[in-house]
């Protein structure tokens, strides 16, 4: 008895809670793995740049953004579904915490034997202090407020930037905003 049009978007946003809460389930199965140490990566050569466009084109919460993607090759040795996981969870982030029609910018770059992800916003930034703790699982920083996410997704880029030998941190962008990067090392860790 309902309406096509209702009928479609009640599939929509079914469809979307239950993409929802999947991703949130596997984010919780990701932390445990990492918590026990029974993650490593698995790496094989890819282009960090390639990676970035295969997120956006995958993702709706992207959808209609205005990202910004320097174009350059990056090669990297890296577990692949996991920095494509970074790099979803960053520019969710990102998107999360900017006025829809602000851009927003990715730089890949490599630095000596590493690949280096930059995301930048023009959002409220971090806070001074609370550079450390928006990386903790289930902590967010006080501009979160009103914004939907778990405080799972910034944890999960962190513990996979360390699983990789490398690591995440934020600053302040020049111009106002957040500026995430992921230092990505090519060699193996033993």
């Amino acid at each position: 008895t309902l309406d096509p049009m209702e009928r479609r978007f009640l599939l929509r946003t079914l469809v979307e809670r239950t993409k929802g809460m999947n991703a949130l389930l596997t984010d919780l199965l990701d932390l445990e793995r990492l918590d026990a140490g029974i993650s490593e990566p698995r790496r094989f050569p890819a282009d960090l740049c390639e990676l970035v466009r295969r997120v956006i084109r995958g993702s709706s919460v992207l959808a209609g953004r205005g990202i910004e993607l320097v174009d350059a090759r990056c090669p990297a040795n890296v577990d692949t579904p996991k920095v494509e996981r970074i790099i979803e969870n960053l520019l969710s982030n990102a998107a999360r915490h900017t006025a829809a029609g602000t851009p927003i910018r990715v730089r890949c770059r490599r630095e000596s034997d590493a690949a280096l992800l930059i995301v930048e916003d023009e959002g409220p930034g971090v806070p001074p202090g609370f550079e450390e703790i928006v990386f903790e699982a289930f902590h967010r920083g006080p501009n979160a407020e009103g914004t939907p996410g778990s405080g799972i997704g910034l944890s999960l880029v962190a513990r996979f930037a360390e699983l990789h030998g490398g690591r995440a941190w934020v600053e302040p962008r020049e111009g106002g905003g957040a500026s995430f990067r992921v230092l990505l090392p090519d060699e193996e860790i033993v």
